[in-house]
């Protein structure tokens, strides 16, 4: 039995046919984790809802998923791309009530195909697949979890080298950060080495401090397991 409670209603419009429609959220004080993994990953127990279930906003109407990262502009074309390709096919269903899990997973998908149609930054897409993964930890889909962790990985990697975090909520340093952890879970050491030694040796190292210190932290993980792995 969900506690009411815990939840409130949101009032939105959707970015893509303006229609207003609304999605429930979760109250701060019913989303304390019991403990957060080294990607940043949360965990609840019972009496504690995830918020990250209602990350996605889903719009009834067309079918349209986004987050509050995403723009409002559409790049030539995308609509009529989007409109065939989301819209044409979408049968109206609401999402905008308690989720459970599954739910939350089919949101992420709609808003990862709603957001590569539109061309949206990079960073925003990794976003997107990170906490999708995040959701299949939970039930312990390793699979599906290597999965979005992989999709994760390329998109940040093409962020850096795009710089298109600029205005969103990730530094270059979360961006770093984000490659060297995901590679170290994807086991893909080599990389995530020279990842954590970028962000320890980052111009702006010392203005995130809290940032280096994981990395640094992160860093001796990787040698550790590296180590394990050759002994």
């Amino acid at each position: 039995m969900q506690s009411s409670e815990a939840f409130y209603e949101k009032k939105l419009t959707c970015v893509f046919c303006c229609k207003p429609f609304t999605s429930q959220r979760v109250r701060s004080r019913f989303s304390i984790p019991y403990q957060v993994d080294s990607d940043f990953c949360p965990h609840f127990r019972d009496g504690n809802h995830n918020p990250h279930y209602y990350f996605v906003n889903v719009c009834p109407e067309c079918g349209f998923a986004f987050s509050e990262e995403f723009s409002d502009q559409f790049p030539l074309g995308c609509r009529e791309v989007i409109s065939s390709q989301i819209t044409k096919h979408w049968t109206k269903r609401d999402f905008g009530l308690i989720r459970d899990l599954q739910q939350a997973i089919e949101s992420y998908k709609l808003a990862i195909l709603s957001g590569s149609l539109k061309k949206e930054k990079n960073a925003v897409l990794a976003g997107l697949c990170l906490r999708l993964a995040w959701l299949y930890r939970t039930e312990n889909n390793s699979e599906q979890e290597k999965r979005f962790l992989s999709l994760a990985l390329k998109a940040y990697e093409e962020s850096f080298i795009y710089s298109d975090f600029t205005n969103t909520s990730m530094s270059e340093l979360n961006i770093l950060f984000m490659v060297g952890e995901i590679s170290r879970r994807l086991e893909q050491y080599q990389k995530s080495v020279l990842y954590f030694t970028k962000v320890i040796q980052h111009n702006n190292a010392d203005k995130e401090q809290k940032m280096v210190n994981l990395a640094k932290e992160q860093l001796s993980v990787v040698r550790e397991e590296v180590r394990k792995g050759n002994s």
